[in-house]
Order: C-alpha cells, then sequence, then structure tokens
C-alpha cells in the first residue's frame, strides 16, 4: 500500500451555531490541512498519484475557503463548519474527484488544523 500526503492552508471565518462559548461568535483561523490518499498500484513512471493533480483537486474541492465566511458556503449553510465537518467535507469532495480520474485510489484520511494545537481527522 502506498500513501500520498499533501498538506494545504486556508485563511477563513466562521461561527459555531448553537454553540455555548466564544466560538458563537464570528472569529477566523489560519486553517491547515492534510490529505492522505493511497492505493496499491504505481503508474508506469512509478508515482502513485502526481503531486500537481492533488494540488489541482484541492483547489477544486477547497479553493473557495480561502478568505471567507465558512458559513456561506455550501455544504456549512446547512450543517456547523466545525474542525471535523470541514475534514469531512473535504474528504467526500476529494474521493468523489478520485473516484473520477482512477477508481483504484482513495482518501485514506483528511486532517485539520484550526490552531496548532487543535486538529480533526476523518477517515471512513
Amino acid at each position: 500500500m502506498f500513501q500520498v500526503c499533501k498538506t494545504f492552508s486556508f485563511d477563513a471565518a466562521h461561527i459555531l451555531l448553537g454553540y455555548n462559548g466564544k466560538c458563537a461568535n464570528l472569529h477566523g483561523h489560519h486553517w491547515e490541512a492534510a490529505v492522505c490518499i493511497e492505493g496499491n498500484t504505481l503508474d508506469p513512471v512509478g508515482m502513485l498519484i502526481d503531486f500537481g493533480d492533488v494540488k489541482r483537486y484541492l483547489q477544486q474541492t477547497a479553493g473557495s475557503y480561502d478568505h471567507a465566511m465558512l458559513n456561506d458556503i455550501p455544504p456549512y449553510t446547512d450543517i456547523n463548519p466545525t474542525s471535523e465537518n470541514v475534514a469531512k467535507a473535504i474528504f467526500h469532495s476529494l474521493q468523489s474527484k478520485l473516484a473520477e480520474s482512477d477508481p483504484h485510489l482513495r482518501v485514506a484520511y483528511v486532517q485539520v488544523w484550526e490552531t496548532p494545537t487543535s486538529w480533526a481527522k476523518y477517515w471512513e
């Protein structure tokens, strides 16, 4: 089994609706995220997936998050933009893009940091 992982970041604001604490107010983070893609076979060049393709898929998946209010961006118009939900949404969007391009690849996990010491991780 091989894994290819890539990190990316974005700056975004959010409000946690229904939360009883400071995060119920508008606030922002410099979000960091990591995605890992896995599979059993390499292409003829010896790659699982090109890092450039991963970057392009991430841009298509989360490019609209940068300098945005997450609560205004689907799917966060319907669910709270918690770290857990952000990780899950990125996972499923990226998995859908991989399924279209190479059904032998799958997302192993997505990990999202709100701060250097606080993160959420999603996998299936």
